[in-house]
């Protein structure tokens, strides 16, 4: 699957007071796009990228949407290890990310950190995949 850029914003998980408004506002000012991407059964995903480090550095998040014509994210460049998130969970990609942070400390999973993503599918499912060595 190939990814097109809508918006994107830089970020850091641990130090960046403002995160939570720098991701609302990716999903505010592109909410049309998203709904139609939805509508036409693509594939919508928020796609971390350009990392400093690890997860505790800074990042790039975009917000992007299915295009195999001119997507300039390519999944199928990558292995991946794949996390669902419980929809019936608020705040299930937080505790979904958390269990991600969580498996890398323990060495559960070995990250390559080229680019990760969260998976929004028009059925409603959620799920993170993060690149692995």
């Amino acid at each position: 699957m190939k990814l097109t850029v809508l918006d994107t914003e830089r970020t850091n998980n641990f130090n960046d007071a403002d995160i939570q408004g720098k991701m609302a506002a990716l999903w505010q000012h592109n909410m049309l796009a998203v709904k139609k991407a939805s509508h036409e059964g693509l594939t919508v995903a928020c796609v971390y990228y350009k990392y400093e480090s690890n997860y505790q550095g800074d990042y790039s998040v975009a917000l992007c949407k299915e295009d195999s014509n001119n997507g300039v994210f390519d999944t199928n460049k990558n292995s991946w290890k794949e996390y669902p998130v419980d929809s019936n969970d608020k705040l299930g990609v937080i505790h979904t990310w958390q269990k991600i942070w969580s498996d890398e400390e323990e060495h559960k999973i070995d990250r390559v950190y080229t680019f990760d993503f969260e998976q929004y599918l028009p059925n409603g499912a959620i799920s993170i995949l993060v690149a692995i060595g």
